[in-house]
C-alpha cells in the first residue's frame, strides 16, 4: 500500500503510455490466452511464458516457443480476438483514463498548436490495442505505435524513439515520461532517454524499481497535471502516492 507523502513533481514535454498493464490490466486475459494456446501444443509452457514474457510482442514470443505458428497474419488475428474471448478478465488501471484524457485536454486547449503531447507505444497489435481503448472509452491517439509499426519490439527502444520523433520531441534535451509496468518496457523507455513511471500492476515494487523506474506507483489515481507552460512547452505533473521516487523529483519545482 502506497502512502501519501511529499509529492513527487516532474516537468515534461510529452507523455508516452504503454497499454497492457499501464492503461488496462490485461494480465488475466493474456494469461488465459496463453493457457488456451498451450492446450494443443505440448512443447509450449504457458506458465513460463506468463512469468517471463509480459511486455513483449506476442509474435516474438510465439516465434521463440512455437516457430511453426509464427505467421504474422495469424498472430494478429489471435491477438485481436483476446478481448472478445477473455475480456472479462481485464479492467482499466485506476486513474489511467482520467490521466490520459487530462493530457489530451491540456494539449488541445492550452498549447500553441493544439497538437497532442501524448502517445501510446504498445507491444500489442493494432486490433488488440484498439479494442482495449474502446473498452476504456479512450480515443485512439494520433501517435499510436503498435507491434506492426516496429521491426524490433521491447526491450528495444525503437517504439518509444519513434513516438518521440512523431510528437516532435526526438531531441535528447526534450523531457519525456514513459508510463510502463514491465521490465522490458522500462528498459525500452530508459534507452529512449525518458524518465520512467513504473506501475505495479504486474510486478512488485522492488522488481519495478530494480528494472529502472524513477517513480514507482500502484496505479495512476494520484497523478495531477498542475499546469502547462507555453514558454517552455512543458507540463508540470504531481504524484502524491508512490512507493519510491528519485530524489530529484522530491525537490520544489
Amino acid at each position: 500500500m502506497t502512502l501519501e507523502k511529499q509529492p513527487a513533481i516532474f516537468k515534461i514535454h510529452a507523455a508516452l503510455f504503454d497499454c497492457d498493464g499501464t492503461l488496462v490490466n490485461s494480465t488475466g486475459a493474456i494469461s488465459e490466452f496463453w493457457r488456451d494456446f498451450g492446450k494443443t501444443r505440448p512443447h509450449v509452457n504457458p506458465e513460463e511464458i506468463i512469468r517471463t514474457s509480459h511486455g513483449c510482442r506476442t509474435f516474438d514470443v510465439i516465434a521463440k516457443w512455437s516457430p511453426e505458428d509464427a505467421i504474422e497474419e495469424q498472430v494478429t488475428a489471435w491477438e485481436g480476438a483476446i478481448p472478445d474471448s477473455f475480456g472479462e478478465h481485464a479492467r482499466p488501471i485506476p486513474g489511467a483514463v482520467e490521466l490520459v484524457k487530462s493530457f489530451d485536454e491540456f494539449s488541445k486547449k492550452e498549447t500553441e498548436n493544439g497538437l497532442q503531447r501524448w502517445a501510446i507505444v504498445t507491444s500489442g497489435t493494432l486490433p488488440l490495442a484498439t479494442k482495449w481503448l474502446k473498452l476504456m472509452n479512450i480515443r485512439k491517439p494520433d501517435t499510436f505505435i503498435t507491434a506492426e509499426k516496429v521491426t524490433k519490439g521491447k526491450p528495444h527502444p525503437m517504439g518509444y524513439k519513434n513516438a518521440r520523433t512523431a510528437l516532435g520531441y526526438g531531441a535528447d534535451e526534450k523531457k519525456i515520461a514513459v508510463f510502463e509496468d514491465a521490465p522490458a518496457g522500462i528498459t525500452a523507455g530508459k534507452d529512449a532517454g525518458a524518465m520512467i513511471i513504473g506501475i505495479c500492476s504486474t510486478y512488485n515494487p522492488e522488481k519495478v524499481r530494480d528494472a529502472g523506474a524513477d517513480i514507482v506507483v500502484d496505479d495512476l489515481t494520484s497523478f495531477k497535471i498542475l499546469d502547462y507552460n507555453k514558454e517552455t512547452d512543458m507540463f508540470t505533473v504531481q504524484v502524491s502516492k508512490y512507493h519510491y521516487a528519485n530524489e530529484e523529483y522530491l525537490q520544489k519545482v
